[in-house]
This record gives structure tokens, C-alpha cells and sequence, in this order.
């Protein structure tokens, strides 16, 4: 099954995460679907307490696969929620104009800015990078281990 179309680059990613003309929050969201393991859904129900900056992660009350997990979250995603979040200590995480994003508003940003992305290609990218690191990295130590 070809699934190229559900690829992105990483310019592409740099350049929607960059604009200026897109709320925050938004590409925060953008962010995090990038560069950790957390779907959409559970992105846009975190609240405030659930991001532990100082340790670098999320805490995803009810996950997909049901019950409460962590994620780690890179430094650059630690500064915009930081930013985000500024004095704020309670409620939604991800909020324009003190309402929750919700994922229609964020998936149609995401399309608009991407020239008709659908935000699955950040979490399918990434996926699709890791499996061929994996493979790479299995290949190197294959051909290791026969040298040796």
C-alpha cells in the first residue's frame, strides 16, 4: 500500500511550525504530535498540571490504550509550553481566546498551513523515520557482528 501521501518533510514541518500568522497554541500542538508519541486526542485534553516542565514531560491521564502514561517531551517543546502556559496553574493546556482547542480547529489549521496536510502525517512521519533508523541501525550491527 503506497502511504507517501501521508508523508512530510521536515521543512514543511519547520514552516508551519514557524508562522507567525498561527495562534500559539496551535503550533504547540503541532509540536508535540511531531516530536513525542502522543495522538491528537490526547494532546488536546491535557491541562496545565499535566505538563511537568522541569522534567521534560506529559502526563496523559487517559490514553488510547486506557489508564495514565508519561511522555518526554524535547527542550524546544518545554519552552513553548512554557511560554504558553506563562502564570497560569490550572485548566486547559491549549487554549485560544480561553477556549479549549478542539481538533477540527486544529487539523484545519494544520491543512491550511501544509497546503491540504492531514495532521496524521506528523505522527506518521515521525513513526516512519524511527522504523527506518531502526532498520539502519540493525543493519550496521548485522554487519558488525559478521566483521567480528
Amino acid at each position: 500500500m503506497d502511504t507517501t501521501f501521508l508523508l512530510i518533510t521536515d521543512l514543511e514541518v519547520d514552516t508551519a511550525l514557524a508562522d507567525p500568522s498561527v495562534p500559539l497554541a496551535i503550533r504547540a500542538v503541532w509540536q508535540l504530535l511531531w516530536e513525542s508519541e502522543v495522538r491528537p486526542d490526547e494532546v488536546l485534553a491535557l491541562d496545565v498540571p499535566d505538563a511537568e516542565l522541569g522534567d521534560r514531560l506529559v502526563v496523559i491521564r487517559d490514553s488510547k490504550e486506557g489508564g495514565l502514561f508519561e511522555t518526554g517531551i524535547t527542550a524546544s517543546a518545554a519552552g513553548v509550553l512554557r511560554e504558553l502556559i506563562g502564570p497560569r496553574t490550572e485548566g486547559p493546556l491549549f487554549t485560544v481566546d480561553e477556549r479549549r482547542l478542539s481538533r477540527a480547529v486544529v487539523t484545519g489549521a494544520f491543512r491550511t498551513a501544509t497546503g491540504g496536510r492531514s495532521i496524521h502525517a506528523l505522527r506518521f512521519t515521525r513513526q516512519d523515520k524511527e522504523r527506518k533508523a531502526d532498520r539502519r541501525r540493525a543493519a550496521a550491527e548485522a554487519a558488525d557482528a559478521k566483521t567480528a
